[in-house]
């Protein structure tokens, strides 16, 4: 009986010293680098499949697996270079928007300058129409006296805005000259 008590105490002793620390500390290891994240069901895998005596049914599956992996990495390389690609698009859409905002912010301004000329030329158009007035109830012998001595353009003026019996009856009453000098004015305008 002694015997049997020595046996069962060393195997006791090799269970509680040996064999249960080990498979606690090859647990905590394998705890912490799958927490680590690091695939240790994956390279025991691999490590299994280099050994002899495994089937290979296993390594072909081992193998299946590597290519889907490769297959997905090369997946995950064609998009991030699709984004990469399509961030450039974005980039140059935005730089094109830009300049065409201030394409439009300088054709805007272009538009109120024009529209202020416009104004002014508005204002400008009736006062020559009231110094027309003027011309056309003036007679036309005075008339006649006064617009050679104005200048070409204000001459030009007030004979486009007079009606056409005062401007005959105006030409009439000018020199030969003056009044070739305005015919040809009013008829290249």
């Amino acid at each position: 009986m002694k015997n049997d008590e020595k046996e069962t105490g060393k195997f006791q002793w090799l269970l509680f010293v040996v064999i249960i620390p080990f498979f606690f500390t090859v647990t905590f290891i394998a705890v912490i680098l799958t927490v680590a994240g690091i695939d240790v069901t994956g390279k025991l895998k691999e490590t299994a499949a280099l050994l002899p005596g495994i089937s290979a049914e296993q390594k072909a599956s081992g193998h299946a697996k590597s290519s889907a992996e490769k297959e997905l990495k090369d997946e995950n390389e064609l998009q991030k270079s699709e984004i990469k690609r399509q961030q450039q698009d974005i980039a140059a859409l935005e730089n094109d928007r830009d300049l065409k905002e201030k394409e439009i912010q300088r054709l805007s301004q272009e538009l109120r300058s024009m529209e202020e000329q416009l104004k002014t030329a508005a204002a400008e158009g009736e006062n020559g129409r009231d110094v027309a007035k003027l011309y056309d109830k003036m007679t036309s012998k005075k008339a006649a006296a006064i617009i050679p001595l104005l200048s070409n353009e204000e001459a030009l003026k007030i004979l486009k805005a007079i009606g056409d019996d005062q401007v005959i009856s105006v030409l009439e009453k000018m020199s030969p000259e003056d009044a070739a000098k305005y015919t040809n004015m009013l008829s290249d305008s």
